[in-house]
C-alpha cells in the first residue's frame, strides 16, 4: 500500500477528536430540549440537527427551531452551541503531531459531518494547545454543512473526489462509522475503521506509511 497511497482522508469526530455523546445529550437536556436522544446519533443526526449539519438551515434558524421545540424562546445561542461542544471530549496531543508528520509526505484532508457551531470552535485558536485552528493541520477541510450532504451520502464523496482530484485507490480513508467505511469501499478507497481509543500511529506504521 505504501507505494500507491498519496492522500490521507480523516474523519474528525471519533478519529481526530475523542467524542463523548452522553455529555452532549446531558447538556442539551439541561437547557430543556425534550427527547434529545431521538435526534442525536453516534455518526449521523436526525431532524433539525441533521438539517444543520447538511447546511439546510442557518445557525439563526437552527437556534429558532431549537427554542420552539424546547418551548423556551430565551435559550441563548451560546448555550445551544455549548450543547454541541459537549460531543468534543479531547484531542490526544500525538494526533496533531501525527497530522504534521503525514503532511510532509501526503495530501491530508478532513471530511466531517459537522455544523457551524462546532466548526466555529475548531476554526479558532482554542482548537490546539499551540493556538492553531484545525485548518492548519489539513490541506483542505470538507464539511457536510458547506457541501450540503452528510456521510454516508454518496454525493459528499463525489464532491470531494471532484474538488481535490484525489484517486480513491490512492487514498486511505479513516472513519469510526461502519456505514461510512462501507460507502467509501464502494468508491474504491483504501479504508480503516477506527476505534477512538486506539493509537492511530500504529495504523500508519503497520502499513509502512510513516
Amino acid at each position: 500500500m505504501s507505494q500507491k497511497i498519496k492522500n490521507i482522508l480523516f474523519d474528525m469526530g471519533g478519529v481526530i477528536i475523542t467524542l463523548n455523546k452522553q455529555e452532549a445529550l446531558d447538556r442539551f437536556t439541561a437547557i430543556g430540549f425534550p427527547n434529545i436522544e431521538d435526534y442525536l446519533g453516534e455518526f449521523r443526526q436526525k431532524g433539525i440537527f441533521l438539517e444543520y449539519e447538511e447546511g439546510k438551515i442557518s445557525p439563526e434558524n437552527f437556534y429558532k427551531e431549537f427554542r420552539r421545540l424546547s418551548g423556551d424562546e430565551n435559550i441563548p445561542a451560546e448555550a445551544i452551541d455549548n450543547g454541541w461542544l459537549g460531543f468534543l471530549a479531547d484531542i490526544p496531543p500525538y494526533k496533531l503531531e501525527l497530522l504534521k508528520e503525514l503532511r510532509k509526505k501526503y495530501n491530508v484532508y478532513l471530511i466531517s459531518n459537522t455544523n457551524p457551531s462546532v466548526f466555529k470552535w475548531a476554526s479558532s485558536s482554542d482548537f490546539s494547545p499551540e493556538g492553531l485552528p484545525i485548518q492548519a493541520f489539513f490541506d483542505k477541510c470538507y464539511l457536510s454543512f458547506e457541501i450540503g450532504y452528510a456521510k454516508p451520502d454518496k454525493e459528499i464523496f463525489d464532491f470531494i473526489i471532484a474538488d481535490s482530484g484525489m484517486v480513491p485507490s490512492q487514498t486511505l480513508f479513516l472513519d469510526d462509522g461502519k456505514a461510512n467505511i462501507d460507502i467509501a469501499n464502494e468508491f474504491g478507497f483504501e479504508s480503516y475503521l477506527v476505534d477512538q481509543t486506539e493509537d492511530l500511529r500504529k495504523v500508519f506504521t503497520d502499513r509502512g506509511l510513516l
